[in-house]
């Protein structure tokens, strides 16, 4: 009597490997940016960061050859670029709570580690798109702040700015401030820049 063929091997589930992959590297990246806000950048070693999310050092080292790369993309894992359209019910109140925003971000450990990432002469591709989301996500609220203006009559509809040179009119001497000649940034220098700026506009 013929026997019937052995049933075959039960094949490894490639959802559940996904899966396991997957958990693994959310544990990594939630790992590194708390030992960044830690330790500092400085501070950070890979060892740390295994140690803390449960997985050997190989494992890390498979998927992130440097420790710059393992920081960029843990930061850039947990970077959202959104950022509230202030309304406080004028143009320069608008102007000044976004530049606000700007620099207590700038001060935070995980955009202090971004910029020193960005300075570093190696090349670190997630950079470049972080960097566009953040712009753009900035010019989506510049844009929100000045219809809002024209709605309350402060601007004429007629006024059409750049918002790409008003960004970095207002963006850039902080940016200076924070990361060279750590001059304080506060409520009246702030109002300095966009009086600045909206002279300008209306100048024009």
């Amino acid at each position: 009597m013929t026997q019937p063929p052995p049933p075959a091997p039960e094949r490894p589930s490639t959802t559940r490997s996904h899966r396991r992959g997957a958990a693994v590297r959310d544990g990594v990246m939630s790992a590194a940016v708390h030992e960044l806000l830690n330790v500092g950048f400085d501070g950070l070693t890979i060892a740390h960061v295994a140690e803390r999310a449960g997985v050997h050092v190989t494992s890390i080292y498979r998927r992130w050859k440097t420790k710059e790369q393992l920081v960029t993309d843990a930061l850039i894992d947990h970077f959202d670029p959104s950022i509230a359209s202030p309304d406080t019910g004028s143009l320069r109140g608008d102007l000044i709570a976004m530049c606000t925003d700007l620099h207590t971000s700038l001060t935070s450990p995980q955009m202090k580690a971004l910029l020193r990432l960005a300075a570093m002469p190696v090349d670190i591709d997630p950079l470049d798109e972080a960097r566009r989301r953040m712009v753009e996500a900035r010019l989506d609220v510049l844009a929100v702040i000045f219809a809002r203006a024209i709605a309350r009559g402060e601007i004429v509809d007629t006024a059409q700015p750049d918002f790409a040179m008003a960004l970095e009119v207002l963006h850039a001497p902080i940016y200076t401030r924070v990361l060279l000649s750590r001059e304080p940034v506060d409520e009246q220098y702030l109002g300095g820049l966009v009086d600045l700026l909206l002279a300008g506009l209306i100048a024009h």
